[in-house]
């Protein structure tokens, strides 16, 4: 993208496919914020959800803007305020104004070639060009190419690293400079003369070790028994079976013998004699027409509404468990009986994504998610201003509200619990 601005007092944040303009009393975090996300996640909603959370979530409080994302050979354009924009497609030439909208006005061109933004009147300056960074403008003309959608990793390269830049091979490293010293502290001090060691005691001869004393022999048991001592073996680094017990095995060294225990007369307790299996003979039988007490059946409690999605396509669905919505929806983490409602919808305008919005029920209550979209979501409830959902974040739903997903098609709540 071939970009020349021309100084002024609006940040202007150039990156290769992406264009921003925030006015001058933006906090410089903000900017910042901008300028560490916009890298990763190159889209419009990513300039929408900074900004709306530094306004504390109210389209009222949004600041003045122009925003232009390249998707593909297409341009996806935002203007609030007094602000204007100029965008050439290979047949004809739009020009955008952001005066007199309620929250922005959002324009998807195709095959544009050319922009041309004005966020307050240039001066007569000279236009300087920029590739990537955040300058100072009035105005500014980008030149698009089709590698401006390319990921931004291929463009800039890895992140730059803050720390001692490595020397270049060949040259020596860098010697710490000496401080220098005046003249008057460059005299030696003169040194003084050791005085002399005293010469060493000479050390004492060491005594001559005691004899050992004869050691009495032990008495001598006989028939003795040691028990066998326990013994710790490490199986090999690379064993296979590390990962079933550790990197260490604890077993002893053998069985000890089983001392087998005296017992009175000829019956071991685990025989049944004869005398004890004629006493059973003659025991009367046990009666098997002894009364059965019935017990009553409780009741199967009665099943809760889960409640169910409306869509303005049509569709409804149960939300006895999770739903996702979008044009081509999927699901990677559910399985065998927990498998999701999985409702496609159309969307000639390509404002929906794939998987666009995730229906959860959590217990007594249903949450809605947005799942990372580029047009992202808004939840409408009666009597309150419309919310734009966070993405990935969980948002509590009730009934009667509605989550509109962009190209017309909406989602209506009814009977939750």
């Amino acid at each position: 993208m071939q970009t020349i601005y021309r100084p002024g007092q609006w940040y202007l944040i150039v990156i290769p496919g992406a264009l921003v303009a925030l006015p001058p009393d933006v906090p410089g975090d903000v900017v910042a914020r901008l300028w560490e996300r916009m890298p990763e996640e190159k889209t419009l909603a990513t300039v929408v959800d900074v900004l709306t959370a530094h306004a504390g979530g109210s389209f009222t409080s949004l600041p003045s803007f122009v925003a232009a994302v390249a998707e593909g050979a297409d341009v996806r354009i935002a203007l609030r305020g007094t602000v204007s924009a100029q965008v050439a497609t290979p047949t004809d030439s739009f020009e955008l104004s952001g005066a007199e909208v309620t929250t922005w006005n959002e324009r998807f061109l195709s095959g544009a070639s050319k922009i041309e933004i004005t966020v307050e009147a240039p001066t007569d300056a000279d236009g300087l060009p920029v590739q990537s960074g955040i300058v100072r403008a009035a105005a500014v003309s980008a030149e698009l190419e089709p590698s401006d959608a390319d990921p931004l990793t291929s463009v800039l390269g890895p992140s730059p690293v803050v720390g001692t830049v490595p020397s270049e091979p060949g040259l020596p490293e860098a010697v710490a400079a000496e401080p220098v010293v005046s003249d008057s502290e460059a005299k030696p001090e003169p040194e003084a003369k050791p005085e002399p060691e005293p010469d060493p005691e000479p050390e004492p001869e060491p005594e001559p070790d005691p004899e050992p004393e004869a050691e009495e022999p032990l008495p001598l048991i006989e028939d003795a028994f040691l028990p066998p001592t326990e013994v710790t073996l490490a199986p090999p680094v690379d064993d296979d079976f590390d990962q079933l017990w550790g990197a260490t095995v604890h077993s002893v060294g053998g069985a000890a013998p089983v001392v087998p225990v005296p017992v009175e007369g000829d019956h071991d307790g685990a025989t049944v004699s004869a005398a004890d299996l004629r006493a059973l003979r003659q025991q009367p039988p046990v009666a098997n027409d002894a009364p059965t007490e019935v017990l009553d059946v409780a009741p199967a409690p009665a099943v809760a509404s889960v409640g169910r999605i409306r869509l303005s396509t049509g569709q409804v669905a149960a939300l006895d468990r999770t739903v996702i919505i979008g044009r081509r929806p999927r699901s990677t983490r559910a399985s065998g009986a927990n498998l999701p409602h999985l409702i496609a919808v159309e969307s000639p305008q390509q404002d929906i994504s794939r998987s666009h919005l995730e229906v959860r029920p959590e217990g007594d209550t249903v949450v809605v998610i947005d799942l990372h979209t580029t047009n992202g979501s808004t939840l409408l409830r009666p009597g309150a201003d419309p919310v734009r959902l966070h993405p990935g974040e969980q948002t509590l739903v009730l009934s009667g509200d509605v989550v509109d997903l962009g190209d017309g098609v909406t989602v209506a709540f009814e009977d939750l619990p």
